[in-house]
């Protein structure tokens, strides 16, 4: 689920974006908005719901979208700027090999998302079999099966794929507002909404909602270099990481929490939706995976430096398909907290160093790109780490630990980065001491030897 899923950013991939090829802020957020609609975002906030209860859960989910369009904003911001890819911006502050490792991290993820969306593909399927036709297949040859139609979608019918998502977003939409209006009227007939012990922490929940969306934050500057304005890139934010996908959570929420099911499946049907339920689910997981597969292989490229495409699409397939054997479905918001904490640094560290080091002096084809920036990496680790174990030390800054990531990243990144200058100046005028001592030197032994 990234923002380089939606759109063709490829061009002026390694220079600016021209003023001729900017657009809206609204534009570019409906492309990260349709994701919000996507079966994942239904089956977060039905997990968040039902940990915590819809109330504590809609606090939950406005935390979080907050969160995610005012860091959503400011990475947009890094993108309008410098007009200039994700990938050339993390390249500018992680370095050319830090950067790939960056990337390699982001394969991954998509992968895991990848994996996600065919496990919901196969419980759609099957589910729609049961009903209309009483059989069922096994869950690795639909996986599989699957898998090789979406890689040859990817091959030969992407275009057609970002077309059809044209149609169906504004369909999930009023599929999701039919499901909240339900939701609500139901509530009188069940006799309100009965109170629930909280199973997941409300900072946990929050990171899981945060994960939700942080590789398309992290990647915002592909998207966000196309906008005109400021104001564009706020819009960019705004609209698509808390508006639309805080609704979706909401009305998700709000169904598990009234009708007492974790099934999205079973929850439509309940809402008479039906057969119509079915197909949306799996065209909205067929076409979400031809997506992330397309990223993936294009993060494969920057990875490898190059690379046949197609070949490249193959083989990301065949490690998705390999990535559905491990159910991250049954464990999707660990997978959320997961996502938060590795890449919440990673926009933190860039985001600080072209607000606060460079002082917005945009990034030039001329800069000094090191093989790895050591401070950037070790901040990205640094925080990654604390996050992961504070629980067990007992150290917490917030309870919400992607904003304990964020934090930790961004701080260590300014010290490291500070100490490294001083360590950098003080050996630069040794070595210029050390360089005039010997003329010193013969100078004396000159004036000697005359007297």
């Amino acid at each position: 689920m990234t923002s380089e899923n939606t759109t063709d950013t490829n061009d002026y991939a390694l220079e600016p974006v021209p003023e001729s090829a900017q657009t809206s802020g609204v534009a570019v957020g409906m492309i990260n908005g349709a994701l919000a609609f996507a079966v994942p975002g239904l089956i977060t906030g039905i997990e968040i719901g039902e940990a915590l209860g819809f109330w504590e859960s809609l606090a939950a989910f406005l935390v979080g979208g907050l969160i995610l369009a005012f860091f959503g904003t400011v990475t947009a911001l890094v993108g309008h700027a410098n007009r200039l890819t994700s990938f050339l911006t993390i390249r500018h502050v992680f370095g050319v090999w830090g950067a790939k490792l960056v990337s390699f991290c982001f394969v991954l993820s998509l992968l895991g998302w990848y994996g996600v969306n065919l496990d919901l593909f196969a419980l759609a399927t099957n589910g729609l079999l049961v009903d209309y036709l009483g059989i069922t297949f096994n869950t690795s040859a639909i996986e599989w099966g699957v898998s090789a139609v979406i890689v040859v979608t990817t091959l030969y019918g992407f275009q057609r794929m970002e077309k059809l998502s044209t149609w169906l977003v504004p369909i999930m939409g009023m599929v999701t507002l039919f499901l909240l209006i339900k939701s609500a009227m139901a509530i009188e007939t069940s006799g309100g909404l009965a109170s629930v012990e909280p199973t997941m922490g409300f900072g946990t929940a929050v990171s899981a909602v945060v994960g939700s969306f942080i590789v398309s934050i992290v990647l915002l500057p592909d998207l966000a270099r196309f906008c005109r304005t400021k104001r564009d890139a706020w819009s960019a934010s705004f609209i698509p990481f808390f508006l639309l996908s805080t609704f979706v959570y909401i009305a998700a929420s709000l169904a598990a929490n009234v009708f007492g099911s974790d099934d999205i499946l079973a929850l439509m049907v309940k809402v008479g939706l039906g057969l119509a339920a079915f197909v949306l689910l799996i065209c909205s997981s067929w076409l979400t995976n031809v997506l992330n597969l397309y990223s993936a292989s294009l993060g494969a490229a920057a990875v490898i430096n190059g690379g046949k495409q197609k070949l490249l699409i193959i083989a990301m397939g065949v490690m998705g398909a390999v990535a559905s054997s491990l159910n991250l479905l049954d464990s999707f918001s660990e997978f959320l907290f997961s996502l938060s904490i590795m890449f919440t640094p990673v926009a933190a560290i860039y985001c600080a160093d072209f607000f606060i080091l460079r002082r917005q002096a945009v990034y030039r084809a001329g800069d000094f790109i090191p093989a790895f920036n050591i401070c950037a990496i070790a901040a990205w680790i640094t925080g990654i780490l604390f996050s992961f174990t504070s629980a067990e030390t007992g150290l917490f800054i917030t309870p919400i630990e992607a904003i304990e990531a964020l934090i930790i990243s961004l701080a260590s990144y300014l010290i490291l980065t500070r100490a490294m200058r001083v360590l950098t100046n003080k050996s630069a005028v040794k070595n210029s001491t050390d360089s005039t001592a010997p003329a010193t030197a013969t100078k004396d032994t000159t004036e000697r030897e005359n007297l």
